[in-house]
């Protein structure tokens, strides 16, 4: 982008954001839910934006037929029109709004404490807040159960909504309709019941039929509270005391800063969540938040948003960047100098949405937290982010975005053929079948009208067989444009899942073969380190190397004239990981290779260096994709010649008969 560019879209964001947002009024900026104009000229907001969904209830459909307040209110009392009648009117239609308008009910019905002034103020929901209520309104207007797991920045009233949320429930939509709201610590509980409590004292009663709204204590506990209107409970507690927790029959639960949840060894933090949200029958209105700030990962919270995002639960995943968070913005006296100096991580922020005054807020608070990790752990720009809490990632973030720009989406998914799919038939009518949930992509398709040496290479990392183990991973490279100078590799297919190991290498080799009999480089680790599976690979491969001959050998030169066994595939230790990594690193930073895969690219983001000095995975993650890529490239530059256009002749002396190993370059 140009300067001008970056400019011209950065007043177009802070014009959105400055909108006027009025929920009593419920202009059309209130964008979070479908809205349609009604007019009342005779009422306390004579024009007001209300939900769509209002227009069935009866007294919406009386103030448009009647189309003052004042005829409707004769047209629904009859006899002399009184002030009285005029006002109990527009109450009837100030609940009906409360009751489908969460916004309205929050900004006129409840009353929190300012966290700065110390003040009591109406409960206006900010703008982070109102990204959160869309996705919790998305599933309630869908009658689907409200399950969400809440990744939040810091200071934008995340578990405030939560709570209030289920309240506007409670009061509106259902009865007998029992609670649970779990924190850390006790104090957070507490905290949160003081502030339920006082929003029920100074509930307008008119809104309530003229009786007091109350949460009393239940059977004499402190830590339920019953809500008079509808009979629901209200129950809070903390891990420290799940004991205090009611969670027999109850439909909604609120999780609080799961991820500072302690395993014990008497209770893990997913026994407590299991045991409240086992009470809970999924339904139309029941609701089960899991929300916190990141704290680490591996944790039950880090799973469970992991899994979230791969849609395997039921929790819809909500995330909120610091760059979403008003307070987080500072002022920018000269535009164009700013933008001028702006780093590649800061015009990632931009491209992700951050205004240039946020941006400048982000740059003098990254002075004075210091470490980039600490940044992305209290302000995260994204998920990714929110989990890098241990400022070892390997891979520092602006190698990593500019990494994904080449990403996109392949031009084919499916799966590789044969005749057999193991076996001298396995390489024989080879072909790329199309499957909508296939394990293959493709990005580029086998080329072989081109007669060259060394086009592709194609690398496997082996990982385990159950759904939940490492992947395997087959990783093709183009390395055309390699024969000109600057020229680099790029990602060609992937094919990436869980599969019996002999079954991987043929299809291995079918993917090397259809990609005119590629270098084939096996990644030899995870077999040569479960004993005797991992001879037994090496048998496997050696009976394939009798049908496909270009594959990757280490064995050194003189043990095979003294007659010593052939070994296949390249081993990664703890010599030859660093030794990949640290040029994958440089391949990146330098951008000398084209990436299409963005799972690939989240996994360079999750890639560290332990405590104890070994290469791996953040806890909980995979690198699977990272290691092809890692190893791809360092044959792409140090062990493999530049492509070189051939003759036919040439072609099958160079492809398919030389021998490549690590001691004879």
């Amino acid at each position: 982008m140009t300067t001008r560019e970056y400019i011209e879209e950065n007043e177009k964001r802070l014009a959105i954001i400055n909108k006027p947002y009025d929920p009593i009024v419920g202009t059309e900026f209130c964008d979070t839910i479908k809205r349609t104009l009604l007019y009342i000229p005779d009422a306390p907001i004579h024009k007001q934006y209300i939900p769509v969904e209002m227009e069935d209830e009866p007294i919406v459909i009386a103030l448009r037929h009647n189309k003052t307040l004042k005829d409707t209110a004769k047209a629904l009392f009859g006899g002399k029109i009184t002030e009285k009648k005029i006002i109990d009117t527009w109450i009837m239609f100030a609940k009906k709004r409360s009751k489908h308008d969460f916004e309205f009910f929050c900004a006129t019905d409840i009353n929190i404490v300012h966290k700065t002034k110390a003040t009591i103020v109406p409960f206006i929901l900010n703008r982070a807040q109102r990204y959160y209520l869309e996705e919790q309104e998305k599933l309630r207007k869908a009658l689907k159960p409200i399950d969400i797991i809440l990744l939040k920045a810091r200071q934008w009233g995340g578990s405030t909504e939560t709570q209030f949320y289920m309240f506007w429930i409670q009061l509106y939509w259902r009865k007998n309709w029992n609670s649970v709201i779990c924190a850390d610590v006790d104090d957070q509980a507490k905290g949160v019941l003081g502030m339920l409590t006082r929003a029920a004292e100074m509930f307008d009663v008119n809104m309530t039929d003229g009786i007091k709204l109350e949460l009393k204590p239940y059977m004499k506990t402190d830590s339920t509270r019953v809500l008079n209107i509808t009979d629901s409970t209200i129950s809070v507690g903390s891990v420290q005391h799940p004991e205090k927790i009611r969670s027999q029959n109850i439909s909604m639960a609120h999780l609080t800063e799961v991820g500072l949840w302690k395993a014990t060894p008497s209770r893990k933090p997913e026994d407590l969540v299991q045991s409240i949200f086992g009470s809970i029958v999924p339904a139309p209105y029941t609701l089960k938040v899991l929300e916190s700030t990141a704290k680490g990962v591996g944790n039950y919270f880090h799973r469970t948003w992991l899994d979230a995002c791969a849609g395997k639960n039921n929790f819809t995943p909500v995330f909120v960047p610091w760059y979403m968070i008003d307070i987080y913005s500072k002022p920018i006296n000269d535009y164009i100098a700013f933008v001028s100096s702006m780093t590649v991580y800061e015009q990632y922020l931009f491209t992700a949405g951050a205004t240039l005054e946020a941006i400048n807020w982000y740059r003098s608070k990254s002075l004075e937290m210091g470490d980039k990790w600490r940044m992305c752990s209290e302000f995260p720009s994204d998920a990714e982010e929110a989990f890098q809490s241990t400022g070892r990632n390997f891979y520092p973030v602006e190698y990593v975005e500019e990494l994904r720009k080449g990403c996109c989406q392949p031009t084919i998914v499916g799966d590789i053929t044969a005749q057999e799919p193991k076996g001298e038939s396995a390489l024989t009518d080879i072909r790329i079948v199309e499957q909508s949930n296939g394990n293959l992509k493709v990005w580029l398709k086998p080329d072989n009208t081109i007669k060259m040496s060394d086009r592709y290479l194609v690398v496997v990392d082996i990982g385990g067989r159950s759904e939940k183990a490492d992947n395997s991973v087959i990783c093709v490279f183009d390395r055309y444009w390699m024969h000109e100078p600057g020229g680099v590799p790029e990602v060609a297919a992937e094919w990436c899942g869980h599969i019996e190991w002999d079954i991987l290498a043929w299809k291995a080799a079918q993917v090397a073969t259809i990609y005119d009999n590629a270098l084939l480089v096996v990644e030899s680790n995870t077999l040569e380190t479960k004993g005797t599976e991992g001879n037994h690979f090496n048998i496997l491969l050696t009976e394939i190397a009798e049908f496909y001959e270009n594959m990757y050998r280490r064995t050194k030169q003189e043990q095979l004239v003294k007659g010593g066994a052939v070994r296949y595939g390249f081993h990664t230790n703890s010599s030859t990981k660093p030794m990949v990594c640290d040029f994958q690193l440089q391949v990146v930073r330098d951008g000398l290779y084209i990436e299409r895969c963005n799972e690939a690219v989240d996994e360079h983001k999750t890639f560290e260096i332990k405590e104890n000095g070994e290469y791996g995975a953040v806890e909980g993650n995979h690198d699977d994709r990272h290691i092809t890529r890692a190893i791809g490239n360092y044959f792409n530059y140090k062990v493999m010649p530049p492509p070189k256009f051939i003759t036919d002749e040439q072609r099958t002396y160079t492809a398919t008969k030389r021998i490549i190993n690590e001691y004879s370059l």
